[in-house]
């Protein structure tokens, strides 16, 4: 279960190869190094809590009987504003209510009439399990209905709901993923720093010893 992601962890150095964004062909490519950020696993307790909380979803509770949190593909250069970028966080259950005030933040703005047209169904009974930092998208999860346990990416603009993995699985494995158009979509909302400039880098090759 998660080979998908257990594989990325064990790469030895690995490094994005990345273009500048914006128009400027004199810039050459720089060398992001790259980490990912794992916490250990939930213990009994904390896993009966999560139990009593979502209920039976065998692989979002394999996942924290593993894994506290994860946080994917993170720079090792610090940003001056925003510290050390990462592609994506998959947050401990006791941070869960914190990411969906923020999710609810952007549902709370709409209308009535725009909540019925752009908000699914389920989305009065779901979870936030992780987000896409500094970006104000989210990871949701349905608690009810026949969505109950996929994972959806909501992204702000457009009031898009993605769905990422029909189990969290799925979902994980699809995170972990280095194909050249998973880079892709990870360059639209995370850029690196090289520390010199005020360049934005886009990765478009994954390398690793």
């Amino acid at each position: 279960m998660f080979q998908q992601l257990q594989e990325l962890l064990q790469h030895r150095n690995p490094r994005f190869v990345c273009e500048a964004a914006g128009d400027k062909p004199d810039a050459g490519e720089h060398i992001a190094h790259i980490d990912h950020e794992v916490t250990p696993g939930l213990d009994a307790n904390a896993l009966a809590d999560l139990r009593q909380q979502v209920g039976d979803l065998p692989h979002l509770l394999a996942f924290y009987e593993r894994y506290g949190s994860v946080r994917l593909f993170r720079d090792s250069i610090e940003d001056q504003w925003i510290g050390r970028a990462s592609a994506y966080y998959i947050a401990p259950p006791d941070e869960w209510a914190e990411l969906r005030d923020g999710a609810q933040s952007w549902f709370d703005d709409l209308s009535e009439d725009e909540a019925r047209e752009l908000l699914p169904d389920w989305i009065t009974e779901y979870v936030v399990v992780g987000e896409i930092p500094e970006s104000g998208n989210y990871f949701l999860m349905p608690l009810v209905g026949n969505n109950r346990g996929k994972v959806y990416t909501f992204d702000h603009d457009g009031y898009v709901f993605i769905e990422r993995g029909s189990n969290f699985e799925e979902f994980v494995n699809a995170l972990a993923r280095v194909d050249a158009e998973h880079l892709d979509e990870i360059g639209g909302h995370t850029r690196y720093a090289d520390g010199k400039t005020e360049y934005q880098w886009m990765p478009n090759q994954y390398l690793h010893d």
